[in-house]
């Protein structure tokens, strides 16, 4: 993807850590896969049998983990083979753009007058800021709203159309993707003389530091007390987090699941895409809830595996798939037995 920055190579060696090996001068425009290597382009490759098979167009540079044969005649940076992925994610870092947010404060956002914006903030047009607190460097893309009595840490990236209610707390370097929604009330009612009675959610949403959330994703304000995302977590498209949820740092939480009220995640915990859990349930750390998982037990231990629906250890489903080819023959012989010692089907 061209952004229109061009990057000599002896720069792009020294921020992702690497060596030059040929014109250190030679300027890059942008970073391309293998197969859409241009005159312009870097290109990634781990492993020399990638590179031996690339065909087609030239391209200007590679970032390698290896020494190419002699007399191949081009230019890379030469990196260490067990640093490839904070390298890949340094490379592609120095060409990312500011993905069009504007400048300043447009005239055109709405920011009231008791709210309190930091140094070097920006809101882009048509944005909503009630009375709350902007960390330094945060970035409010168009049609955002942030209600009132909120806090947004330094350094954050709001993307457009998203809505944050009000009594909601996000740390320091979060990126919240479009469409999100953090902050809407939890789903609680009581059936009182035959209706449905709604339960006031008057507590909040308190999100730890360097969080990434995904596009359309819902976050319900807690009853009392706050719905908590841990440091570090990452939550993808789609995904709905119930009421009073508690998710240690570090998560992974993948896309089209389903988070029941009060659940509890411990430190380092996967779920994976499309699984769901029940409400006031707890998982240890380090628990991995594969794709599509209903998990309705109350507690998932630490270090767990678990799949299905019901969701089981997966050591136990997968026995269970080594006696499905036996249980024809078992059912036979069971009725081979049956017969032998006259037992009545009935």
């Amino acid at each position: 993807m061209e952004v229109g920055v061009m990057h000599t190579l002896e720069h792009i060696a020294s921020a992702i850590g690497g060596e030059v090996v040929g014109n250190g001068k030679r300027e890059i425009l942008c970073v391309s896969r293998p197969e859409d290597g241009n005159e312009d382009s870097i290109v990634f490759i781990r492993g020399k049998k990638i590179f031996d098979r690339m065909e087609g167009p030239k391209t200007a540079a590679f970032v390698l983990d290896f020494r190419p044969d002699d007399g191949k005649g081009i230019d890379y940076i030469l990196i260490h083979p067990e640093e490839t992925d904070g390298v890949f994610i340094a490379l592609l870092s120095l060409f990312e753009d500011e993905r069009d947010f504007g400048s300043g404060v447009s005239e055109h956002a709405v920011i009231a007058p008791g709210a309190t914006l930091g140094k070097g903030v920006v809101v882009d047009a048509c944005a909503v800021i009630g009375e709350s607190i902007i960390g330094d460097g945060t970035r409010i893309g168009a049609n955002t709203v942030i209600g009132k009595n909120c806090r947004l840490g330094k350094g954050c990236i709001i993307f457009p159309r998203v809505t944050i209610y009000p009594d909601t707390i996000i740390e320091d370097n979060v990126i919240v993707h479009s469409g999100t929604v953090i902050g809407a009330d939890g789903y609680g009612y009581s059936r009182i003389e035959g209706s449905h009675r709604k339960i006031p959610q008057i507590g909040g949403v308190h999100i730890g530091r360097d969080v990434e959330i995904g596009a359309n994703t819902t976050i319900d304000r807690a009853t009392l007390g706050m719905t908590k995302i841990g440091t570090g977590t990452k939550i993808d498209n789609l995904v709905q987090i119930g009421h009073n949820v508690e998710i240690g740092e570090h998560c992974i939480v993948v896309a089209l699941c389903g988070i029941g009220g009060s659940v509890k995640f411990g430190n380092n915990v996967v779920m994976a895409g499309m699984a769901g859990i029940t409400d006031h349930a707890v998982v240890g750390d380090n628990a991995f809830l594969l794709a599509n998982a209903g998990v309705m037990a109350k507690r998932v231990d630490s270090g767990a595996m678990v799949a299905g629906y019901p969701s089981m250890d997966v050591r136990k489903i997968k026995e269970f798939w080594a006696m499905r080819t036996k249980i024809r023959g078992m059912y036979k012989d069971l009725l081979k037995i049956k017969k032998k010692i006259d037992i009545d089907d009935d």
